[in-house]
């Protein structure tokens, strides 16, 4: 009895809002709930022969190079120098950015020859 007493134009209203909704649920794109990165870790090589993980997870560092495996790891606690087994006279270090200077700056994992800057990894952007 009540939808006899509303106008015709207002009961047509309110279905095709109904419609809006669910149309609105269906056409959204199924990429859009992944669109967020999952994966914070990322392989590196130095020129030497060395292999670099670096883990924005957690801030460290694993370095491995082919005839040895694992050489060491760097992190907050350890930040080198951990010296090369390719290279007798490379070494790696963890830099971390000045908090007041650099606030959007990331941690750089340094790779040193001889005492001078060879390259330089920046780690992967871990979860906020």
């Amino acid at each position: 009895m009540f939808k006899q007493a509303l106008p015709h134009a207002r009961r047509l209203k309110r279905t095709a809002l109904a419609v809006a909704v669910t149309g609105a649920a269906i056409a959204l794109p199924t990429s859009t709930a992944v669109a967020m990165p999952t994966d914070y870790v990322k392989t590196v090589k130095v020129d030497n022969g060395d292999t670099l993980q670096l883990d924005g997870n957690n801030g460290s560092v694993t370095i491995q190079d082919p005839e040895h495996g694992r050489t060491g790891v760097l992190n907050k606690d350890k930040l080198g120098p951990v010296p090369s087994r390719m290279d007798t006279n490379g070494t790696y270090t963890i830099a971390y950015p000045k908090p007041a200077a650099q606030a959007d700056a990331t941690p750089k994992v340094v790779y040193k020859h001889d005492g001078k800057t060879v390259q330089v990894f920046t780690f992967p952007k871990g979860p906020s």
